[in-house]
């Protein structure tokens, strides 16, 4: 046994190297797939680990240590043939241009582009864990583990950078390089060298024909992969700008982009400090430089953009952002605003909160910034994706979502209808007016201005005609705000853009959530936690262990979840950090793993680990780690990872009664299993349903409710 350990142990590494970077990467693939919507998260985990627990109970009775040791290749293999399905799967399923794809009717599709990866690795782990002897199924745990650090940091920190394929395709030459090296050196290299010649071309086949598959019009141009999203541009002029495979802009677009540009501007008698939030990237700003401004801050909801801007759209977007009043912010939104002061005008005109990530600058918490960063007499203009023709169903409760949020903020509300209603809110001394004649004054005084924009055009922009019926729905919405712990504009917005998709998960959300499905929720929830009470102490022991274990992992992926729901709508988007997050995670598992080795009276540990449970669940629920975001919620993974990590040693050993192998397949089944439920509860569900405080408690729930079968002997 001592000369394979060490060779189990190197075999084990590898594939927790493999297995993050393989669901890093199809994890990403599925949000651009989506349009960028976190729900891809839910989805694709429920499904991942699905297939990681079918993995291990098949781990538990077939495959050799020979195939294990191929099988973290294997894995990276299959999530490259996964990323290729995900990439083509509107023309697989038919799909019109700009459609989301997801599983609710390419179900699937998703399975086998996600199943087979998460089964290969899930298969190797038991049988490793069994050639590592005593206690193999908590070493096995910490070691994949310490890998799936490592393999996290070398995705967000070195590969991501260069798109998935790269990715894919030089950790393929890097593993295999690895397992080759004590054998044949030359093969090592030469199988290395030639993964990494073949990564830069693949991502731009890749890209070319992601293109073609999305049914994209026009002939294909460029493609960049930032660390918050994958982009790509037509070629020639006007440039098409897809985001996530979504339609972004089309530049030039002098007709439809910049007459409302001009409006926006002046709804202000005198804007001369600026704050602009998304108009780069459908040229607004041509618009706004003409109107005598002495400072125009753009921000971009991805700053990594504007320079890309500037090489697709060509030189004279270029010299656009070149001219002297402009000050290109090198950062998000929201760290943007913070440094902000007597702002003059602030648009936000960077799309509808159709992700968490989006709603970022949709939120009460975001609407109290701008209102310390504007002047006395400052005006908050916010540009919503709904027309005034049509304020029923979803649309309007979308539309009254924002209006309520944005009246928690500032005392007064105008809008202006059109094809995408402008809500305008000020500060104590703001001049607000929708009078043509005024308006029209103020464009006079700015010659730049009224040389672009004939004042003809002002009553078509403001249509006084249809003023009335707006504002007497302004007077009237009465909804809940929309705030960074309950999302509630995220569903709806969602709902609104996959409109005229065939059924997709955000509209079925949507309606369900209009039905008033928070009782219900909860109704269940209290249901299945009263019948865990009543039924956990008097099971037998082998369901004691797997009920604990379930319960196990779907704490540990409700925090999971939470937590990077909360980073997203903070810091940032999500898709470059994936690996590091989900690394730290990793990283408290491994030192948990080892811990829980140790632990001299282990199964009177399980209540004090289930309770330590509790008490992360009630914090996240209470919002602490909101308090300092960058800090705390690294700070909650690593803490969350440690718990289930210390868990899993003793329950591994519970469920084997001596069998390293067996045990390892059977806690790391239900974990997985509990995992996977969670993934699919609350990913999809739960956060824009009941928010992510009453998700959080809900978790908190579940660790009570096994704790007395747990403290049986």
């Amino acid at each position: 046994m001592s000369t394979t350990i060490p060779k189990a142990t190197t075999t084990t590494f590898l594939l927790g190297v493999s297995t993050v970077i393989a669901q890093s990467i199809l994890l990403r693939e599925s949000m651009a797939a989506m349009g960028g919507s976190e729900t891809a998260l839910g989805l694709v985990m429920a499904l991942w680990l699905a297939g990681m627990s079918l993995g291990a109970r098949l781990g538990v009775r077939i495959g050799s240590p020979r195939l294990a040791t191929a099988l973290p290749v294997i894995t990276l293999v299959l999530s490259a043939v996964g990323t290729l399905l995900l990439r083509a799967a509107p023309a697989i399923l038919g799909a019109t241009a700009g459609e989301s794809i997801t599983t609710w009717y390419a179900v699937w599709l998703w399975t086998v582009a996600i199943l087979p990866t998460a089964c290969s690795g899930g298969l190797a782990f038991p049988i490793l864990a069994g050639a590592l002897g005593k206690n193999g199924a908590g070493r096995a745990y910490a070691i994949e583990a310490v890998g799936a650090l490592a393999g996290g940091l070398i995705l967000s920190f070195a590969l991501i950078r260069f798109g998935s394929a790269a990715a894919l395709l030089v950790t393929i030459g890097g593993i295999g390089a690895i397992q080759l090296w004590s054998r044949q050196r030359f093969s090592a290299l030469l199988l290395f060298a030639t993964c990494a010649a073949l990564a830069s071309i693949a991502g731009d086949q890749l890209a070319g024909a992601t293109w073609r598959w999305s049914g994209h019009p026009g002939e294909f141009g460029s493609w960049a992969e930032t660390r918050q999203q994958r982009l790509e541009a037509s070629a020639g002029q006007p440039t098409a700008l897809y985001a996530n495979g979504r339609l972004s802009a089309s530049y030039p677009d002098p007709y439809s982009v910049l007459p409302p540009a001009h409006l926006m501007m002046l709804l202000h008698p005198d804007p001369r400090r600026v704050f602009a939030v998304g108009c780069a990237t459908d040229g607004s700003v041509e618009a706004m430089i003409r109107h005598q401004v002495t400072e125009l801050v753009i921000v971009e909801d991805d700053p990594h953009l504007l320079p890309l801007l500037e090489k697709w759209y060509g030189n004279g977007f270029g010299r656009v952002l070149d001219h002297p009043t402009i000050r290109l912010a090198g950062s998000g939104p929201l760290t943007a605003i913070e440094t902000a002061r007597d702002r003059d005008l602030i648009i936000l005109a960077d799309g509808d909160p159709t992700t968490l990530r989006a709603n970022r600058t949709r939120t009460t918490e975001f609407f109290l910034r701008c209102r310390r960063a504007l002047g006395p007499s400052g005006v908050l203009i916010l540009r919503v994706g709904v027309p005034d023709t049509y304020l029923g169903g979803t649309a309007g409760e979308l539309l009254a979502t924002l209006i309520s949020t944005l009246r928690g903020v500032f005392p007064a509300i105008v809008a202006v209808p059109g094809e995408r209603i402008l809500l305008v809110a000020g500060g104590p001394d703001a001049q607000v007016s929708l009078d043509v004649d005024e308006l029209e004054r103020r464009l006079h005084r700015r010659p730049g201005a009224s040389d672009a924009l004939p004042s003809a055009m002002l009553p078509l922009l403001v249509d006084p005609s249809r003023q009335g019926d707006l504002a007497a729905f302004v007077d009237a919405a009465d909804s809940p705000p929309n705030t960074i712990r309950h999302p509630r504009a995220v569903a709806l917005a969602a709902s609104l853009h996959e409109a005229r998709s065939r059924p997709t998960p955000a509209r079925v959300l949507g309606d369900l959530r209009m039905r008033g499905p928070k009782t219900m929720f909860f109704w269940v929830l209290l249901g299945a936690v009263a019948c865990l009470l009543a039924t956990a102490v008097g099971l037998n022991r082998r369901n004691r262990i797997v009920a604990t274990a379930w319960v196990v992992g779907a704490t540990s992926m409700g925090w999971w979840l939470l937590l990077l729901a909360t980073w997203q709508a903070t810091r940032g988007a999500i898709y470059a950090e994936i690996g590091a997050l989900t690394g730290l995670t990793m990283a408290g598992v491994a030192v948990g793993g080892r811990l829980g080795l140790r632990i001299e009276r282990p199964v009177r540990a399980l209540p004090l680990i289930l309770g330590g449970g509790v008490v992360i669940s009630i914090l996240i629920a209470a919002g602490t780690p909101l308090w300092a975001p960058g800090v705390l919620v690294p700070t909650f993974l690593t803490l969350g990872g440690l718990l289930t990590g210390v868990a899993f040693p003793i329950l591994g050993a519970l469920a084997g009664d001596g069998s390293a192998r067996r045990g390892a397949g059977i806690a790391f089944a239900a974990d997985e299993i509990g995992a996977a439920s969670a993934a699919l509860i609350i990913g999809t569900a739960a956060i824009p349903w009941v928010g992510m405080t009453w998700s959080a408690m809900g978790l908190a729930l579940l660790s009570l409710a096994v704790i007395p079968a747990a403290m049986r002997r």
